[in-house]
């Protein structure tokens, strides 16, 4: 397993192939740095209070990047007590926080950002597809007229 962050013993990844899972749990008042190993992206799927959360706490997750903070999730328990996220970070400028009374559970996976591109490359051919399609149904359109 990968250390997410060197000073939080609760991270937690695995590895298996273009992506692999990643975990934290932030507790209230910490903040947490992303570390990933060769550029690779975070993306931030769920938050979700501890199971042991306090009956009725609540806590806010924040992600800091670029000098501004930005609340992602606002959770309570005995209420909302999980949050889908869709959210891709970058490991050398975002750092995750949480405020309030409980500890969050954060889950996610690693993505290279190369398997960005290789998703990219198979849309290009199929665009080249409709580009000769077009021609095609202009010249049946021409005899038409």
């Amino acid at each position: 397993p990968r250390s997410l962050f060197p000073a939080e013993p609760s991270a937690f990844a695995t590895s298996a192939g273009a992506m692999s899972f990643w975990g934290s749990k932030v507790a209230p008042g910490a903040t947490a740095k992303i570390s990933t190993p060769g550029g690779e992206l975070v993306h931030l799927s769920q938050a979700c209070l501890d199971p042991a959360a306090p009956s009725g706490a609540s806590s806010k997750v924040f992600v800091e990047q670029g000098g501004q903070k930005y609340a992602v999730a606002c959770l309570k328990e005995g209420g909302q007590e999980s949050c889908a996220l869709d959210l891709f970070l970058d490991p050398n400028d975002a750092k995750l926080s949480v405020v309030g009374k409980a500890t969050v559970h954060l889950t996610g996976y690693f993505e290279s950002a190369e398997s960005e591109d290789e998703d990219d490359e198979p849309a290009k051919p199929a665009a080249k597809a409709e580009t000769k399609a077009s021609p095609k149904a202009g010249a049946k359109a021409s005899p038409k007229v």
